[in-house]
């Protein structure tokens, strides 16, 4: 199997956009609702786990079978088709571990009882300081996981043992990234550093999913090594193969119904019904008929209910001797609300004026969003990020980002929708140099830097520069004000310098209407700045 015959599946696509959510929102003091939809789409992600079980677990079925009837051919490959379930099963053994470790953890209850619990009952879902210990700095589990990983996907090109096989997507842990500050970092940091409980919960929940699809897809290449040909048609099964199994309110579900190796110049009939579990010959009369093409028949189902939905049906083929026989098959799905989340990247607020980072992700593609930014003015930066600059107008009010998808046919499905708080920049600090805010200063002090500067609070997260473009300085000295110098720019002129330099002890400095500028525009500081001469 090479690179080009193990692309993407519909499946993986789906998943990772629902990752991207998460990600987009790590610097977030993340809110109730935004750990609520962890709980979503880690349900998802146990649901699609239990669905590639299902599909696994009928892959050995069939081998054993296949076996029974030539063991000679199909019993070297079944017995890897066996380590790899071995394999498999001892990977998932340990990723459950280290969840249910982490959940024990964060609740302070025991492994035991964290393994009976679930994300929705998880009080701590927002703390983050104990699983980045536990995955990223004291025990640094996520890097022994990072390796039983990477042994796994060796072990599998070892079972296999073929040129030609390449192990599929999904468990990439050698990838280096970028964090926000530009600097490089490995998967362990950049997927579990400063990570909430429930993401943290919900990605291994996602790496579980993928071990499974690995394990599935690895099987069904072993089966495919086998010449199908050589087999009797009566042993065979139909197959469903959904697009996905998770389906919007208001869209279809797809799936392609195929016989395992059957001549695909035969044109297959399906016989499906919606909600039931089994379905024979018998059931014919009361069933939907669906003709098929080059031995596929591809069923297309209008979705409208919420929930996990089922179906079953038979699959009519002409066997050689020119007889027509059914095949049973059943399948399940899940039909989910619509949802996206948007969060701004710095903090819960937006600013007016400067431009605010802000992602969005969904699980449909990125092209098919169509976004309404509630008055503020959008820049798409590319990957699902834009830079939102919010007018002064907006200020003290609040903004509602909605966004909808193109679902094809000229059709809009709304996805969500996100307030947010909007607020003014806030006043800079200015300082004589880098750090002297006023009070008793000695001269040597105030003159090793001579000029004014004005900078942000700390706590306020964007890099937002501020330069000083004029004020005025009057000197007090024995109470008598000398005339007011005023001066452009940030920089002392000599004249200040002179006066500062042959000053006494106990003279006053004042610097008032302090003028700056910055992105979030012109500012006047008011509140004058002392210092007195030591």
């Amino acid at each position: 199997m090479g690179a080009t015959n193990c692309p993407e599946t519909p499946r993986q696509k789906m998943i990772g956009m629902m990752y991207l959510v998460y990600l987009a929102l790590l610097a977030l003091n993340v809110s109730k609702d935004i750990l609520d939809a962890f709980v979503t789409v880690n349900d998802a992600m146990e649901q699609t786990t239990t669905n590639f079980t299902t599909k696994v677990d009928q892959s050995y079925a069939i081998f054993d079978m296949q076996e029974q009837n030539a063991p000679e051919k199909v019993k070297p490959f079944n017995d890897k088709a066996k380590q790899v379930k071995k394999a498999s099963q001892d990977l998932i053994a340990y990723l459950t571990d280290a969840r249910d470790e982490m959940y024990a953890r964060v609740e302070g209850c025991t492994k035991e009882e964290a393994a009976k619990a679930t994300l929705q009952e998880m009080k701590s879902k927002d703390d983050y300081e104990k699983p980045t210990n536990f995955f990223c700095i004291k025990e640094k589990k996520a890097y022994e996981m990072q390796e039983k990983i990477g042994a796994y996907k060796k072990e599998l090109i070892k079972i296999v043992n073929d040129e030609k096989y390449i192990v599929p997507k999904g468990l990439e842990v050698d990838a280096k990234y970028m964090d926000n500050d530009k600097h490089e970092e490995d998967w362990v940091f950049h997927n579990f550093n400063h990570i909430v409980a429930a993401a943290s919960y919900t990605l291994i929940n996602k790496l579980i999913g993928e071990v499974k699809n690995i394990e599935f897809e690895t099987v069904d290449y072993l089966m495919k090594a086998i010449d199908a040909g050589s087999f009797k048609f009566d042993n065979i099964q139909a197959k469903v193969i959904p697009n996905s199994r998770i389906v919007f309110s208001g869209d279809h579900f797809e799936a392609d119904i195929i016989v395992a190796a059957y001549d695909s110049r035969q044109n297959p009939v399906v016989y499906w019904g919606p909600g039931r579990d089994t379905a024979s010959r018998n059931d014919i009369d009361k069933l939907t008929k669906v003709e098929g093409q080059e031995g596929v028949v591809r069923l297309s189902i209008p979705t409208g209910g919420i929930g996990d939905q089922k179906l079953a049906g038979v699959i009519m083929m002409q066997t050689p001797d020119g007889k027509d026989t059914c095949y049973s098959f059943n399948t399940s799905y899940t039909v989910t609300k619509p949802s996206a989340a948007v969060a701004a990247e710095k903090m819960n607020v937006l600013y007016t004026v400067i431009g605010n980072p802000v992602s969005i992700a969904a699980p449909v593609a990125p092209e098919k969003l169509r976004i309404s930014w509630g008055g503020a003015n959008a820049t798409s930066l590319g990957g699902g990020r834009y830079n939102v600059t919010v007018p002064t107008s907006l200020s003290g009010k609040e903004l509602i980002i909605s966004v909808s998808a193109d679902v094809g046919g000229g059709k809009t499905q709304k996805m969500g929708e996100t307030k947010f708080r909007v607020k003014n920049v806030p006043e800079p600090s200015v300082f004589i140099g880098g750090n002297i805010t006023g009070g008793k200063q000695p001269k040597d002090a105030i003159l090793a830097n001579p000029m004014l500067t004005a900078k942000m609070s700390p706590d306020f997260n964007f890099e937002l520069r501020w330069s000083v473009t004029s004020y005025k300085a009057t000197v007090i000295k024995g109470g008598v004000e000398d005339a007011p110098i005023v001066i452009n720019g940030g920089r002392f002129n000599d004249q200040l310098v002179s006066k500062i330099r042959s000053a006494t002890s106990g003279t006053i400095v004042e610097f008032s209407d302090i003028n700056i500028n910055s992105e979030a525009g012109k500012r006047t500081i008011q509140r004058p700045l002392s210092v007195r001469i030591r």
